[in-house]
């Protein structure tokens, strides 16, 4: 079996705040392999982003990584990822106003970027944006050109443009496409998955979209209140969810055949707890319809290398 690209060790985040204690991210272990598109998906809240976050080092008081452990290229990045971040590891932001700078041109972000991480001359840095221009679909005659003579979608192709300057093995994108419009939405997924399955580039795609997660993902994994719910192919996960938060949010998901207008979505009963308010045992437990005597006291581990769920205990007691 190949060594992972990257990989998370029973990793959590904790919140300090006054003098109690939160955790963000609870013990969770995950693994990226090379070219693979791995998604993190879950409400708002879930602690996806911070994960994001945590890979970058971009963790900042009050807020800090509490136990665990992360590796990239088998060097070991939760102390220090300052050596990687933007070089081997890019980001891509949901806003992309917030990546870029109003006031340069995107050509002069882009040399800017290129230069930082890679030591090329002025004029062949030039080059290169220009290809890249050209490799996300804009034309390199804009490479003057202001970030708000740009639409929404054209913008945050520049940012990918950015993100694969210093040619990174792995991109974590941070819900990309919630911004723009459905077909702007599907023309970057596709960008994205073309990249990379042409650059042999690694993808984390953070996002709260089943339907996302269904057209660009090779796995899933589904997480709540900053715990691993359940993990597998996309195949797998979809098709036969196993945890019952992950077949809420299928459930949840639009279906364009096969229901009627008249059809109400499913929704999930009850949201997600606040930090301070997670229970003992399953986070998901209070809103759980399939709860068995464990779920209240007791926190699953990850069943089958598959789900958190106590259903898949053989020992679990009925209510």
């Amino acid at each position: 079996m190949p060594t992972p690209l990257l990989q998370i060790n029973q990793l959590t985040v904790t919140l300090k705040k006054r003098q109690a204690l939160f955790k963000a991210v609870d013990n969770l272990s995950l693994t990226v392999n090379k070219g693979e598109i791995l998604g993190l998906v879950g409400e708002s809240g879930a602690g996806k982003s911070m994960v994001g976050s945590a890979i970058m080092g971009l963790i900042d008081k009050p807020l800090f990584i509490s136990s665990g452990e992360i590796y990239f290229k088998q060097r070991r990045i939760d102390t220090n990822a300052q050596p990687v971040r933007g070089a081997e590891i890019s980001m891509i932001f949901q806003d992309p106003l917030v990546s870029l700078n109003p006031l340069r041109t995107i050509g002069d972000q882009l040399l800017e970027t290129i230069r930082t991480h890679i030591p090329l001359s002025k004029p062949k840095a030039l080059e290169r944006a220009k290809r890249l221009l050209k490799e996300v679909g804009i034309d390199p005659a804009r490479i003057n050109a202001y970030p708000h003579t740009f639409s929404g979608g054209m913008r945050q192709r520049v940012v990918i443009a950015l993100a694969l300057a210093p040619e990174p093995s792995l991109i974590i994108a941070d819900e990309p496409t919630t911004a723009l419009d459905v077909s702007v939405q599907a023309q970057i997924l596709d960008l994205l998955k073309q990249l990379c399955k042409h650059r042999g580039t690694s993808i984390i795609l953070i996002t709260h979209d089943m339907g996302v997660i269904a057209d660009t993902t090779d796995r899933v994994a589904v997480l709540y209140s900053g715990r691993l719910a359940e993990i597998g192919t996309t195949y797998d996960v979809l098709k036969n969810p196993c945890h019952p938060y992950t077949k809420g949010l299928v459930a949840a998901t639009p279906q364009i055949n096969g229901a009627s207008l008249k059809d109400k979505l499913f929704q999930i009963p009850g949201s997600m707890p606040d930090l301070n308010n997670i229970p003992a045992g399953c986070a998901f437990y209070p809103r759980c319809t399939q709860a068995v005597c464990q779920c209240e006291g007791e926190q699953p581990a990850l069943f089958d290398n598959r789900t958190a769920c106590w259903l898949f205990d053989k020992g679990a007691k009925p209510k």
